[in-house]
């Protein structure tokens, strides 16, 4: 019985040693030899693609890069290769040459000014100093948390957005993220400025500090005016126009006319800074987002507060 089988048994390994062979030696016609390592499928290749090409503010989601800014902040991306135009002379009658900016990187915006309520959690954490207390308009002073700081200077406002691992904004960053390169006049585009879009002055600016605005003398609290956003694809950025001025990175300086490409003028901190938007206290023309103002650096007025940036990394 034991021979019977055997003889059998030995036909099938036969069977399936030749039917071994025969598959290598198909496949050693089409590939050299060695182990077999699968090409990676589309389904694997996309997300390691996209991981890639994703900067550190965004998140890979089905291979594509999608705004991961975090919550209070706005996903504002990069120009197109052509860029965007700035400069157009609406500055005191001093023409600013009109330029082409390309920024290559995206950024996350604040959605609003840094209110009193933000900054007093960093002088209470012994990092930010105190803004002026004194005069009018003293937002910090009258605890009025859910208004913009105001009466804060540069250096102030640098080491508040430090604190957060931020920045204060490049001059370029401010205006792209208010226009998004279409040559608006206000944040929210071309129709002119009234109190429902705006904290301005509406009517003739009797002298800086009076009672102006839309609502009176001082600030309206942040993001009380959604008709004049800034509406990007992941948010709104609010008061932009208007409300209080905003400072900048850079130095304040005639510009060159020559195009650029992520550009940051700031050779003296210890100079005079751009600052853009205007405030509760200035004229249609003052909160139009292609003018261009200019403080010294210790500069602390009720009109005068800030934003920051969060750049990719």
């Amino acid at each position: 019985m034991i021979a019977s089988v055997f003889p059998q048994r030995l036909a099938l390994l036969f069977v399936v040693a030749c039917g071994s062979a025969e598959a290598t030696s198909a496949s050693d016609s089409a590939a050299p030899s060695g182990p077999a390592t699968p090409p990676p499928s589309a389904s694997a290749s996309a997300p390691r693609a996209c991981a890639e090409r994703c900067s550190n503010l965004e998140r890979c989601n089905a291979g594509r890069c999608e705004p991961a800014c975090p919550k209070g902040e706005v996903f504002v991306p990069a120009t197109p290769k052509e860029g965007f135009l700035m400069g157009s002379g609406v500055n005191g009658g001093r023409v600013d040459p009109e330029h082409r900016v390309v920024l290559t990187k995206p950024f996350c915006m604040d959605a609003t000014e840094v209110t009193v309520k933000a900054y007093r959690a960093c002088v209470k954490a012994g990092v930010c100093e105190e803004p002026r207390t004194w005069g009018l308009w003293r937002n910090y002073e009258e605890g009025r948390e859910d208004h913009p700081l105001n009466k804060v200077n540069w250096k102030q406002a640098k080491s508040y957005c430090e604190h957060e691992h931020k920045s204060l904004p490049t001059e370029a960053q401010w205006e792209w993220a208010a226009t998004g390169g279409d040559r608006r006049r206000w944040a929210w585009g071309n129709d002119e400025p009234d109190c429902t879009r705006t904290d301005y002055a509406p009517d003739k600016l009797r002298r800086p500090s009076s009672d102006d605005g839309c609502h009176g003398g001082g600030t309206s609290p942040v993001g009380s005016f959604p008709l004049g956003d800034k509406i990007w694809p992941s948010g709104r950025i609010h008061d932009l126009s208007g409300n209080v001025w905003e400072w900048c990175l850079d130095n304040y300086a005639p510009w060159s006319g020559k195009d650029e490409v992520d550009p940051l003028h700031l050779t003296m901190p210890e100079g005079t800074h751009v600052v853009r938007g205007g405030g509760w206290n200035r004229s249609s023309r003052g909160i139009r987002v292609d003018y261009r103002g200019g403080a010294v650096v210790e500069y602390q007025v009720p009109g005068l507060g800030f934003r920051c940036v969060r750049n990719s990394t």
